[in-house]
């Protein structure tokens, strides 16, 4: 089985204090996934790969041409179980 997943930046917003946290999360249709520059994907690659690696394993993660917005790249993940 095979778990198949994209990258999705967000901006949290707190209410009570305005502060903003800038987060990723797994996404689980492309649709919804972040659309990057081939030099801005290779970047959030490797920061997600080290800092997602500490929790979650088996996973196999590519840079892959943007299927709905052609130019564009996002990063995709792929979890063998």
């Amino acid at each position: 089985m095979t778990n198949v997943f994209w990258i999705g930046a967000n901006i949290l917003f707190d209410l009570q204090t305005g502060e903003t946290k800038q987060v990723y999360q797994f996404v689980f249709r492309e649709e919804d996934a972040t659309t990057l520059t081939k030099d801005q994907a290779s970047v959030t690659r490797s920061f997600v790969e080290s800092r997602a690696g500490q929790f979650v394993t088996n996973i196999v993660w590519s840079i892959e041409r943007s299927v709905l917005r052609p130019g564009l790249f996002v990063v995709k993940g792929e979890q063998h179980v």
